[in-house]
């Protein structure tokens, strides 16, 4: 049997099925439908004809609905609900939608994604708030998990509970190792990861993903004699490493988004690793059990345009 469902099917013929999925009873269900029980009952004879199926089984006391009916009935509930919220979204944008965005982002997002893309979502959506926070990642999941967070922005290092979280990826991130523009290594044609691991670094904090990565080739890599480099630091201000390792012979590895705007702005270069420390995707993460609201949908789409206009 062929059926086109979206030809056969129409929307009072759905609000019956689900009606009488919730009643097994064509009285009320006909008082709920403001129609009467014998038009509701003509209604369901017809529909049962067009789709050549039994839907319910009809008594003189109630009706159970057949193995057919139960799969009509809960797609009937699916479809109604989706025309019931978007009935709600486009009531919420034709009387402009007056709400606030919480988007949580980590350190190495690329600035210029998030720029882009709030700058054309303000435009679509001027009465909401966007309001973006930097923490750390695991504080970043752990306030998406309690809700304080709609949206979260990292890399896709995290390990999530993909029961809980739906993650889109929006686009490919590897890592930079920058120096001061004098620094001896930016005269070496081949470094290894020996010449890097001699130098003094700025390090990352602990719960970034990049840090575990230069941890591990600091001790693979380093050895005892390292000619008076000193101690290595650790900080989380960009401003504060960009100082040190202009005015030192420091490295620092960040973002390559980051390090391109850093190459232009600062007095900093990038030095040519033998291999990323770290590659893979910037993601976005939103709650799976959270309805995808109007602001959201519409700012993660900002989001995936953003992020192509960079690939471009």
């Amino acid at each position: 049997m062929a059926l086109n469902l979206q030809r056969v099917l129409t929307l009072k013929q759905l609000r019956l099925v689900s009606v009488l999925g919730r009643e097994l009873n064509l009285s009320r269900c006909a008082d709920i439908l403001h129609s009467t029980q014998p038009a509701a009952s003509r209604a369901l004879a017809q529909l049962e004809d067009q789709l050549q199926v039994i839907l319910f089984q009809r008594t003189t006391k109630r009706m159970v609905p057949t193995v057919a009916g139960l799969s009509l009935i809960q797609h009937a509930h699916r479809v109604l609900a989706e025309i019931d919220l978007a009935e709600e979204d486009l009531l919420g944008l034709s009387g402009g939608v007056s709400a606030e965005m919480r988007v949580g982002v980590l350190a190495a997002f690329s600035p210029e994604v998030l720029a882009r893309a709030m700058a054309r979502s303000r435009e679509i959506l001027p009465e909401v708030l966007l309001i973006t926070q930097m923490l750390p990642l695991e504080v970043l999941y752990e306030q998406l998990l309690d809700g304080r967070l709609d949206l979260m922005l990292a890399h896709a290092e995290l390990r999530v509970d993909l029961n809980l979280v739906e993650v889109t990826p929006l686009y490919e991130e590897h890592s930079t190792i920058l120096a001061g523009l004098d620094h001896r290594l930016h005269k070496k044609k081949k470094l290894s990861w020996v010449d890097l691991a001699q130098e003094a670094w700025v390090l990352p904090p602990p719960h970034t993903p990049l840090r575990p990565k230069i941890d591990r080739m600091l001790s693979v890599h380093r050895h005892g004699d390292r000619l008076g480099q000193g101690p290595d630091v650790q900080t989380d201000s960009s401003l504060l490493a960009l100082s040190l390792i202009g005015q030192t012979p420091m490295l620092w590895a960040i973002a390559h988004q980051q390090a391109k705007q850093f190459e232009v702005t600062a007095q900093v270069q990038a030095l040519r690793a033998p291999a990323q420390l770290l590659t893979g995707p910037m993601c976005c993460f939103r709650l799976r059990e959270e309805r995808l609201k109007t602001q959201q949908s519409i700012f993660m789409g900002c989001l995936r345009d953003s992020a192509r206009s960079l690939a471009n």
